[in-house]
C-alpha cells in the first residue's frame, strides 16, 4: 500500500455534505511501538514463567492512533512525532507506509539519534485490569522544534491541530500555550487528548494553561479517570462543570468543549455556552483488545464534528459522539490499537446508524441482551 495521503475528493468522502471546507488535520504528540502479552488471568507471581496466548506488537501512541483512524476514516492527516534511529522505530516507520493511510509519514516523522524508540509493554486479560510498563524514550524528549522544524509554517495548510499524549510528552509543553495561541488565531481548531500521567502530576501549569487562558485548547477529551484527577473531583459530571463552566476564581477563559470517556458507561460532553450532550456506549459482540479504544474514538468523534466545525454550521456533537463511540466499539474487536483493519468511515457510520438508529422490536431485544458487553 503506497504511502500517499488520499486525494482531496477521497479525503472529504465520508462527509455527507460537499458544501463544507476542506479539512487537513495534524496530530502532534507521542509515537509508540506497543508490545501486548496475553490474555492473562491474574498478574504473574514473582518469579513465574507464564505461558501465554501470544506476545505481540503493534503501533500505538495517543498520537499516532489518532492519526491512523482519521487517515483510514478518509480524513487527511498527518502525524508530527520522534521515533529512535533503531530496530523500533524502524518497525513503526515501515507499518506506517504499508500499513496506514496517514499523509507521507516520512516527511513528518522525526527521527532522534540519540533517544530509543518509545515501547510500552501491555498485559491484558478477562480477570484483570490491563497494565502498563512504558520507556517513553524519544516521545518523552522530543521539543516542539524537533517535530515542527518551520514552526507554524509547518502547520501552515492544517485547519485542525490534535494533540495526542501530552502527558508523555514533557518537551513539547513550554511551547504549546503559544502554539494553540497562534493556531487559533489564524482561525485554526486544536484539540488534546491528555492520556494518563504516570508520574501523577495531574494539576502542573503546563496542564493549567492548556485548559485555561489564551492557550486553552478548543476541544477537551479526556477520560474519566483523567478528567477527575486534572480537576480534582470525584464524578465525571462534577469534572465536566469544572472544565467548562464558570470558576469564579479566575477570568481565564475554558475550553470551548469537553467530551470525556467513560469506557462502557458511554461518554458526556459540555461546552462554555451551558450546553450539554451525551451518549450510551456502542455494543460490543466480542471484547478482543480495549487498547487504543479511546484514540479511535477521538478520531470518530473528531472526523464528525470538524467537518462542520471548519464549515459555517454548527458542529454536531451528538453525531460525533456517536460516531466516536461506534469507532471504538469496532477498535475493541480487534488485537492491537491500529492495523490494517482500522474501520473507513462507512464502516463506522454504517456501526452508528445500527446502534443509535431507529430498530424493529427483535432489534432492540437483541441488542438488550448485549448490553452487558458494552465499550466506548
Amino acid at each position: 500500500m503506497s504511502d500517499a495521503p488520499p486525494t482531496p475528493a477521497d479525503a472529504q468522502a465520508p462527509a455527507t455534505a460537499e458544501s463544507f471546507a476542506p479539512v487537513r488535520f495534524a496530530v502532534l504528540g507521542d509515537a509508540f511501538l506497543d508490545i501486548s502479552v496475553g490474555p492473562l488471568d491474574a498478574v504473574p507471581a514473582a518469579g513465574a514463567d507464564v505461558e501465554v496466548d501470544a506476545v505481540t506488537q503493534h503501533p500505538g501512541g495517543s498520537a499516532l492512533n489518532t492519526a491512523w483512524h482519521l487517515a483510514a476514516q478518509g480524513v487527511h492527516a498527518g502525524l508530527y512525532a520522534a521515533v529512535g534511529r533503531d530496530r523500533a522505530g524502524k518497525t513503526l516507520e515501515h507499518a506506517l507506509r504499508s500499513e496506514s493511510r496517514i499523509a507521507e509519514p516520512a516527511k513528518t516523522l522525526a527521527i532522534l539519534q540519540y533517544q530509543p524508540t518509545a515501547t510500552c509493554v501491555t498485559t491484558h486479560g478477562a480477570g484483570m485490569d490491563r497494565t502498563f510498563m512504558s520507556a517513553p524514550g524519544a516521545a518523552k524528549t522530543a521539543t516542539l522544534s524537533q517535530l515542527l522544524p518551520k514552526g507554524l509554517e509547518t502547520l501552515a495548510d492544517c485547519t485542525h491541530v490534535h494533540v495526542g499524549g501530552f502527558y508523555a510528552t514533557p518537551s513539547l509543553h513550554g511551547g504549546l500555550p503559544a502554539l494553540v495561541a497562534s493556531l487559533r488565531a489564524r482561525g485554526a481548531k486544536v484539540s488534546m487528548d491528555p492520556n494518563f500521567d504516570p508520574r501523577g502530576e495531574w494539576r502542573s501549569p503546563a496542564m493549567r494553561a492548556a485548559i485555561r487562558g489564551a492557550g486553552a485548547v478548543d476541544l477537551f477529551m479526556p477520560s474519566e479517570v483523567e478528567a477527575c484527577e486534572i480537576t480534582g473531583r470525584d464524578t465525571a459530571e462534577e469534572a465536566l462543570e469544572a472544565l467548562v463552566g464558570d470558576d469564579r476564581s479566575t477570568s481565564e477563559t475554558p475550553v470551548g468543549l469537553a467530551v470525556i470517556k467513560r469506557g462502557a458507561r458511554g461518554v458526556l460532553a459540555g461546552d462554555s455556552r451551558g450546553r450539554r450532550w451525551s451518549a450510551p456506549a456502542c455494543t460490543v459482540a466480542r471484547v478482543v483488545d480495549t487498547n487504543g479504544a479511546g484514540d479511535a474514538f477521538n478520531a470518530g468523534f473528531l472526523r464528525v464534528w470538524s467537518l462542520r466545525a471548519a464549515g459555517s454550521e454548527e458542529p454536531d456533537v451528538d453525531a460525533a459522539l456517536r460516531a466516536g463511540c461506534a469507532s471504538a466499539a469496532i477498535a475493541a474487536q480487534h488485537a492491537g490499537a491500529v492495523g490494517e483493519w482500522a474501520p473507513s468511515a462507512a464502516a463506522v457510520d454504517a456501526q452508528a446508524d445500527a446502534e443509535y438508529g431507529e430498530k424493529q422490536w427483535w432489534q432492540k431485544g437483541i441488542l438488550a441482551c448485549m448490553a452487558p458487553r458494552k465499550l466506548a
